[in-house]
């Protein structure tokens, strides 16, 4: 009798540890997920970006998709719709994707790295494959 529960304690807490955790990331796009370029006349400077949705686990999924819907790119929800800015005014605008993006990404890394905490690259580069 005591072994059983010993057993079902340590099967329960297995499952605890290492299923439960993975079924939120199972709906997340794998690791070798590319954020994509916008569509339509719009000619990129750069190539779609890799993004691994596993070394952002730890960060909540609202932190980046702040509508709620995760389900929602950043240029499918409206928010960051602007794809060809024409003015300096609009290149500074929230509404511009590519400045949506970069304040995202490369803030967070900053800050991690002021905290002297891992983090992911703030060049260019870091995130640009080059053609």
């Amino acid at each position: 009798m005591k072994k059983s529960i010993i057993s079902i304690l340590t099967a329960v807490a297995l499952v605890f540890a290492f299923v439960l955790p993975n079924l939120n990331a199972a709906d997340a796009p794998g690791d070798d997920y590319m954020i994509p370029k916008p569509g339509g006349d719009y000619e990129p400077k750069q190539q779609s970006i890799p993004f691994a949705h596993s070394v952002h686990g730890d960060i909540d999924c609202y932190h980046c998709h702040h509508t709620g819907d995760v389900s929602e790119g950043c240029m499918d929800a409206g928010c960051h719709d602007l794809i060809n800015p024409e003015t300096p005014e609009e290149r500074r605008d929230i509404r511009y994707f590519e400045k949506a993006y970069h304040d995202q990404c490369i803030t967070c890394h900053r800050d991690l790295r002021q905290q002297e905490l891992p983090t992911g690259p703030v060049a260019c580069t870091g995130c640009h494959p080059r053609d």
